[in-house]
């Protein structure tokens, strides 16, 4: 914590483009998203189950905070006329009982979700999204569509803000070379960092995991998310999750409907 009457940097200059970066949602306030773009990380595994229905042709995901809540929305779905809508999410990275789907991309196939709407509580990705309620736009993002949210945003007038998720109130290795896989791209496409050193940071981090010679999974499995879901037998999500560029598909969530949808234009 600085000494309370400490001034400000005198170099404190904001780039015309600028992006932020956090290492963790606790680091942010919901004031801090007055006004920019947003792009939510859990890489492991929220954003990339989300990014894989919405490829499937899931008509819609309703992110909620808690269980009580997916209960609440479903039933008002249904009330609305909207049947068929589906409960998916974890806790302790597990189906949660009653529910339909988990948090494995796995668990989704276009047959099961293809046209059906999906009610999505995690433990850490929804609760990063809707904390970021007050942005002006909110995208999903991961690994395996990094480059498709980047060239999504890039463009952004204002703040463009990585959130990283993390594991329960611990920053996520995971979610950080995600967020500086896609804080590279955003450098790349003309954008500058503002002058905190977290973007920096996960962009260090990025690099040094693609120049290692090592696989991005193999990488993945020693982070804390990838140890979990080894401990409940969930290892093979990390080939899924590390497919890095995969697909284009860019959620977006409107905070006005409460849903996520794929992005109209990646332009």
């Amino acid at each position: 914590m600085p000494a309370p009457d400490l001034p400000p940097h005198a170099f404190a200059v904001v780039p015309a483009r600028p992006t932020r970066l956090f290492l963790h949602a606790d680091h942010a306030r919901a004031a801090d998203f007055e006004g920019s773009t947003t792009i939510v990380v859990d890489a492991i595994r929220a954003s990339t189950t989300m990014v894989t229905a919405l490829e499937l042709g899931a008509a819609s995901i309703v992110p909620v905070l808690t269980i009580e809540d997916a209960l609440v929305k479903k039933a008002e779905l249904e009330r609305g006329g909207e049947r068929g809508a589906l409960l998916g999410g974890e806790r302790g990275g597990v189906l949660i009982p009653g529910f339909d789907l988990d948090n494995s991309p796995r668990s989704y196939s276009r047959d099961r979700i293809g046209g059906r709407t999906i009610v999505f509580t995690t433990a850490n990705g929804t609760a990063g999204l809707l904390l970021a309620e007050r942005s002006e736009r909110i995208v999903v993002g991961a690994f395996v569509n990094a480059d498709a949210v980047a060239r999504a945003v890039a463009g952004a007038r204002g703040m463009v803000t990585i959130v990283c998720c993390g594991t329960r109130g611990d920053v996520g290795m995971d979610d950080c070379l995600a967020g500086g896989a896609i804080a590279e791209r955003l450098v790349g496409l003309g954008r500058g960092l503002v002058q905190d050193d977290a973007a920096r940071l996960c962009m260090y981090a990025w690099r040094e995991a693609r120049q290692s010679g090592r696989g991005l999974r193999e990488i993945l499995a020693e982070t804390r998310g990838g140890r979990y879901l080894h401990l409940q037998g969930c290892e093979g999500d990390l080939e899924i999750c590390a497919a890095v560029d995969r697909c284009g598909v860019v959620p977006v969530f409107e905070a006005r409907t409460g849903r996520i949808d794929v992005a109209r234009s990646a332009g």
